[in-house]
This record gives structure tokens, C-alpha cells and sequence, in this order.
């Protein structure tokens, strides 16, 4: 089962690290906003992807780092919406994003933010809802537990 966290780990990781390129350019406050979770993101990915390479899968070890991605994450969408809201207002030109790009962006997100849903559900399975509950948003749970 831990491979399978691995990969998605590592595929959010991917992603991640594409978003933060992209946007590297950019200055509006909002950005820098997300830029800063999607770091902190970063960040937490690499050390999930590091206790699962070194076989550490106990719940003890991974819990904090999975709480912090996952809290992250929920800043990150609300961040980017408003800067593309922004950006739509003031308009595609001089040094702001272009439309693709917005577009390009709010895809990517959008694949990382269905990843961190599959690796709540296999958390879940995994480590029972009753840990789980504590550790990871109810947002990213299977609808049937939050009812």
C-alpha cells in the first residue's frame, strides 16, 4: 500500500513544483499568498515521500506532515481563485498571466486537489476513520463519512 502513496505523493509533488514555476514571474500579493502554501506544500511532500521510502508508514510518523499537506492544500485553492478573479478584473496583459496560463493553473490545482482526495480515502482505509478523522479535513474525506 505504501507504494501507491509514494506515487501520489510524488505526483502532487510534480505538479506542485510545475505551479510554482509557472507563477515564479508574478508579484500580485495573492500570489505571493500562494506561493508561500504551495511551499509549504512542497515541503511536506517531500517528507511523506521520504518516511515512505525509508518504509516508516506507522501513523505516528507520517500524521503531522499529512495534517500540514492537507491544510495547505486548503489554502491553496481559495488563493488562487481570488488572483484569477483578480487578474480577470484588471485584464490579460503587460505582466499579468495570460488566460491559457490561468487556465493551465487552475487544471493542475484541480489534479492535485483529486490526488489529495485519493490519498485521504486510502488514509482512511488504511488507518481507520476513527484516526483519520483527527488528522485529515473533513473536506477531503469520502462523502459517506462526513454525513
Amino acid at each position: 500500500m505504501s507504494y501507491q502513496f509514494e506515487e501520489l505523493f510524488s505526483e502532487i509533488l510534480d505538479d506542485n513544483r510545475e505551479v510554482l514555476e509557472e507563477i515564479e514571474p508574478f508579484e500580485h500579493p495573492l500570489v505571493v499568498l500562494l506561493r508561500k502554501c504551495l511551499e509549504e506544500q512542497e515541503s511536506m511532500l517531500e517528507r511523506l515521500i521520504e518516511e515512505f521510502e525509508e518504509g516508516k508508514t506507522e501513523l505516528k510518523d507520517i500524521k503531522t506532515n499529512c495534517s500540514a499537506l492537507f491544510h495547505a492544500n486548503q489554502k491553496v485553492n481559495p488563493y488562487f481563485a481570488d488572483w484569477k478573479r483578480a487578474t480577470g478584473w484588471i485584464g490579460y496583459k503587460d505582466d499579468n498571466p495570460s488566460k491559457e496560463l490561468m487556465e493551465s493553473l487552475k487544471e493542475k490545482l484541480g489534479v492535485m486537489q483529486d490526488d489529495l482526495i485519493k490519498i485521504a480515502s486510502k488514509l482512511d482505509e488504511e488507518y481507520g476513520e476513527s484516526t483519520a478523522k483527527y488528522f485529515i479535513p473533513t473536506f477531503y474525506l469520502p462523502e459517506e463519512r462526513v454525513d
